[in-house]
């Protein structure tokens, strides 16, 4: 065991989340150009290796209090179908806009360049993200 190297023997995406396991609720969010897009609303880290998506629904995590609040607001994320597939397989970031009514944007965990004093940075423009429904 001692001469394994660091991350061996990791699943990628459920041992080692990359750089969205670093990420946190309320922090900002820029993407590639460096424009603020807005806070992080929500992280989910997903599994890469599942086959589908079943039981990767954030509801499923929650305590009673937040299955109900989550239930009001619909499931997570709220994109079509195919999308949000893929999202809860990959994980992903929902990003609430500074905004207000504006809808919420998922950036999913590929899209997510590097976490950084406290900062999300994303790979691509805020313009690729897909939106909330």
């Amino acid at each position: 065991m001692a001469d394994e190297e660091p991350g061996e023997g990791l699943v990628p995406g459920i041992d080692d989340p990359g750089p969205l396991g670093a990420v946190r609720e309320g922090m900002p969010v820029r993407d590639s150009t460096g424009a603020e897009l807005g806070t992080v609303a929500a992280v989910k880290i997903g599994d890469a290796e599942a086959v589908t998506a079943d039981g990767q629904r954030m509801s499923e995590s929650y305590g009673l209090f937040g299955r109900i609040r989550q239930e009001a607001a619909g499931p997570e994320p709220d994109v079509e179908a195919e999308l949000a597939e893929l999202l809860l397989r990959e994980g992903y970031i929902k990003i609430k806009s500074r905004m207000p009514l504006r809808h919420g944007r998922y950036a999913g965990a590929a899209q997510i360049a590097a976490v950084r004093d406290g900062t999300v940075t994303l790979s691509v423009p805020g313009d690729q993200l897909a939106r909330e429904a």
